[in-house]
């Protein structure tokens, strides 16, 4: 097994993911330091032959479990991982089958800073809009 630290993205670990399968991915992508690169670790929740995976433990910095908690962009964590290698539609590939999540600094999910929804930061003395409305369109 291998360990990567960084900063975790889009986590999808208390809950699986179904948006692209019905069956639910467990999936997080971790920005690391040395890297600009994104290491995405997943693992599906229905195997091939039709079983169940289990799901990847999500603990704490004191290793204490952690039920239900969403874990937001910006967390810092270690990602546990097993290697396997793959071969689908004559290519072939090594991937990375998520065995857990150890959050070591918990960032809520929906707690980001507008800061890091828009990808700006607010500028001092800028122009500041009143307006809130919607931009009306034209009606027939």
């Amino acid at each position: 097994m291998a360990v990567i630290s960084g900063t975790a993205f889009w986590a999808s670990i208390a809950h699986p993911n179904t948006t692209f399968d019905e069956d639910g991915v467990w999936t997080i992508d971790v920005g690391m330091l040395d890297t600009t690169a994104k290491k995405l670790v997943k693992r599906k929740v229905r195997r091939k032959g039709g079983g169940v995976n289990r799901p990847p433990s999500l603990v704490d910095s004191d290793l204490k479990p952690m039920f239900n908690t969403l874990i937001g962009n910006g967390s810092k964590v270690n990602v546990r991982f097993d290697t396997y290698d793959w071969e689908f539609g004559g290519k072939a590939g090594t991937g990375a089958d998520l065995v857990g999540v150890q959050v070591t600094e918990l960032v809520p999910y929906g707690t980001n800073s507008a800061a890091s929804d828009t990808g700006f930061e607010a500028v001092s003395g800028g122009y500041s809009s009143s307006d809130q409305e919607d931009i009306p369109f034209p009606s027939n």
